[in-house]
């Protein structure tokens, strides 16, 4: 409608110059075309003052909704920090493992083989105390009763690895501190140290699939290296650092540090890096078939005392502070834990430890002298089925097979000797989050390295109660 009276306007506006005012038309048109110039020129100066304008307005949105966020997320974590209460810091959980394990078939150099069984139980208790940016502090109480069968069966590798007696009188276990650290962490986690009273076996050669005796494996050869080629410290919680980097998700390396030697009459915590030892683990963790796996590869270097074999025959004759000096030398050596998921129900693992200087005897309380040291190498291989395969999720059934393969030096110094074949599998029985049954069998053949041994059979059912 306007722009309709806008041409009316103009219209009637030549119709009258041209009627009545004919010779003034140029002038007016020249007038009319300034005019039109000068509002085409005011409009795109108003567009640009306009278009400023927004974007002034659209800038200063943006920075009152960050200010708006980063004062929400400073006020969020303030009152994080201030609405949590110091019990609020700290989370309790635990589990009580318990194994039933016996004997069957004939072993001519056990005694009463065939009716051997033993019951051991362990507990622990972890307590975490989180200190928010400040790190955390972690305590692990445990306590347990009964061997298992470990001193019935003449094996390198214990049959039981979980049992751990903290006995103070007859049927009476102490609820001991095992492990009492700091634990920072910056730059995202990438970072970290710890440092504290340790269980240094869990802080490498871990395994996904074969690393937990209380729900894995039994034996010590499929659970760890520490207590088969690295003998398991004096005191075998002992004080100790680790660092940790974790600079991308492909690689994390650590750095281990334990006092694990006893001197004398004085604990492990009495100059504790004397005879300490240095252990270094590079993971690499590469999604191979999209699925999570670990690589993981480690040396150490035990400083603690060891005599060379080849003084064994000599030290009688020698003086206790001679034999103590001659026992100078370390034991060094490496390893590998692999394992891998390969479908969704499968899982695989491998482990080897090599110790490199393998002419080396340990110093035994129970027999009182020094005792060579039998083999220097072992491995293990092995498989774990989920029971999603058989709509029993949770459930697993593993099997693994391993070896000890004893050295030189001990294969010259005895008879009848052979390489120490183990097997095992379990099948694990979920019956909810907190409760679990597990039936296991293991084989054992050429028991300590004697091919004379008959080969023994161990049945054992275990139970895992989680709070």
């Amino acid at each position: 409608m306007k722009s309709r009276l806008v041409i009316f306007f103009i219209t009637f506006i030549f119709f009258i110059g041209g009627t009545g005012f004919s010779g003034g038309i140029p002038d007016r048109e020249k007038r009319l075309e300034d005019l039109v110039k000068r509002l085409i020129e005011e409009n795109k100066s108003l567009n640009k003052r306009l278009q400023s304008v927004e974007e002034e307005l659209s800038r200063l949105k943006k920075e009152k909704t960050s200010s708006q966020e980063i004062t929400k997320e400073v006020s969020s974590l303030n009152e994080e920090e201030t609405e949590k209460k110091w019990y609020e810091r700290f989370s309790i959980d635990g589990g009580v493992t318990g194994a039933l394990m016996g004997t069957f078939g004939d072993a001519n150099s056990i005694e009463n083989v065939r009716s051997q069984q033993d019951v051991s139980y362990t507990m622990d208790l972890n307590i975490n105390a989180d200190f928010s940016k400040w790190g955390s502090f972690f305590i692990h109480l445990e306590g347990g009763d009964g061997d298992g069968l470990n001193n019935d069966v003449p094996s390198f590798s214990v049959p039981n690895y979980d049992a751990y007696k903290t006995t103070i009188g007859l049927d009476q276990a102490a609820l001991t501190i095992s492990e009492a650290f700091y634990e920072f962490n910056f730059f995202e986690n990438r970072y970290g140290f710890d440092i504290g009273k340790m269980d240094i076996s869990v802080l490498f050669d871990e395994n996904e699939v074969a690393g937990d005796e209380t729900t894995q494996f039994l034996s010590n050869i499929f659970v760890k290296a520490m207590g088969m080629n690295i003998p398991e410290p004096d005191s075998f919680y002992c004080p100790a650092f680790m660092v940790r980097a974790n600079p991308i998700d492909l690689v994390e390396f650590r750095v281990i540090g334990a006092g694990v030697a006893e001197h004398g009459s004085d604990s492990v915590w009495h100059n504790p890096f004397d005879n300490g030892m240095l252990i270094m683990q590079a993971n690499f963790m590469p999604r191979l078939f999209g699925k999570n796996g670990n690589f993981r590869f480690y040396g150490w270097i035990d400083k603690r005392e060891y005599l060379k074999n080849r003084y064994l025959d000599e030290i009688e004759e020698l003086p206790h502070d001679k034999v103590h000096k001659l026992a100078d030398s370390s034991l060094t050596g490496w390893g590998l834990s692999f394992d891998q998921e390969f479908l969704d129900w499968l899982k695989g693992f491998a482990r080897y430890s090599h110790t490199i200087t393998d002419d080396r005897a340990v110093w035994s309380d129970d027999d009182g002298t020094w005792v060579m040291i039998p083999f220097n190498r072992t491995w293990s291989i092995g498989f774990e089925f989920d029971g999603g395969l058989w709509n029993r999720a949770g459930d697993a059934f593993s099997v693994a097979f391993g070896q000890t393969l004893l050295t030189d030096d001990y294969e010259r110094a005895n008879k009848h000797t052979a390489n120490e074949k183990y097997l095992e599998a379990y099948y694990r029985f979920v019956f909810n989050k907190y409760f679990a049954l597990s039936g296991d069998f293991q084989w054992v053949q050429n028991a300590g390295g004697n091919s004379k041994m008959d080969d023994i059979y161990i049945w054992g059912i275990r139970s895992q109660i989680d709070f």
